[in-house]
């Protein structure tokens, strides 16, 4: 290990106080790995983030933030292409997504824009009987009654309030996470509430918010819970100015939603499970969990 020593001081890890302000992360979410395949089925995400030197409002405090993802849903009932059986429509969505964050102290603000298609030129369909082919070994889902082709932009903002209530080598936190989302694709407001309980960093640098700048280690788990008040979701029920699909569900107007997390960062690699569930969100559907898997490399 390197070290350094300066007037009897305690040797430091150099490592430790190295600035990285780049980093790759690859994500991947399925609700395959808890024995179903329905609703979100998967999803796919490859983001790059970077801490910036000079920011708009103040100097090492701010991050941008640049994903391309594929979301796949599908209905229960994923044999049947009579559509009496759907309880809700097949559709798959591809977008490209850019935020901009900004810390100060134990509060932080962001702002993300999202544009992508929804429909079958997102891919979805052609992916999803692709990936069912090559690794789970089954027959994949008919993919009938298919949501129509739709173009869409969003807005998304959020302010975190965090507070500490014990230091490590375990620490415990608590935040308020209010969410507002505005577009064609999602209409809501959704705050969120989370507890953490580990080895950590101050917000500023800690991933549990996915910040940037140290290397220190950290190692700890979350617990959180929202409730999300939809006015629009087009994923269930189309454009939100009408749309011709011959399937579209009326959305549920309140959504429950869980998790738990487990984080770690070794040097420049950052790992992450999660468990997600949430309760109906449409009239006919059921509570749904998935799986969270992502590995970060920062740079």
């Amino acid at each position: 290990m390197n070290t350094l020593f300066a007037n009897g001081q305690i040797p430091v890890d150099k490592d430790s106080v190295k600035i990285v302000r780049h980093q790759l992360e690859l994500r991947h979410d399925n609700d395959f790995l808890t024995f179903t395949d329905r609703y979100y089925s998967s999803g796919l995400f490859l983001t790059y983030r970077q801490l910036l030197k000079k920011g708009i409002l103040s100097s090492g405090k701010e991050q941008l933030q640049f994903s391309v993802g594929q979301e796949i849903y599908t209905p229960s009932d994923i044999k049947s292409r009579d559509i009496a059986d759907l309880d809700r429509p097949y559709v798959g969505f591809l977008g490209i997504q850019a935020g901009w964050s900004h810390i100060k102290n134990s509060n932080l603000l962001e702002a993300d824009l999202l544009f992508g298609v929804a429909g079958p030129a997102s891919g979805a369909s052609g992916f999803q009987k692709w990936y069912h082919h090559t690794f789970v070994v089954s027959d994949p889902p008919v993919w009938g009654n298919q949501m129509e082709n739709s173009v869409h932009a969003n807005i998304y903002v959020s302010y975190l309030k965090e507070w500490r209530l014990s230091p490590n080598p375990f620490s415990v936190h608590m935040s308020i996470k209010p969410q507002f989302a505005f577009g064609t694709r999602d209409i809501y407001v959704y705050p969120e509430f989370m507890a953490t309980f580990g080895r950590r960093d101050p917000l500023s640098s800690s991933m549990t918010q996915n910040r940037l700048g140290t290397m220190d280690r950290e190692i700890f788990f979350s617990l959180m819970a929202g409730h999300r008040f939809v006015h629009h979701n087009a994923l269930l029920e189309g454009k939100i100015w009408g749309d011709d699909s011959v399937l579209v569900v009326e959305a549920d107007r309140n959504v429950w939603y869980f998790g738990f997390d487990f984080k770690h960062r070794f040097g420049k690699n950052n790992y992450w499970a999660g468990y997600r569930i949430n309760s109906p969100e449409s009239q006919r559907t059921q509570a749904h969990k998935y799986i969270i898997l992502s590995y970060a490399r920062s740079f």
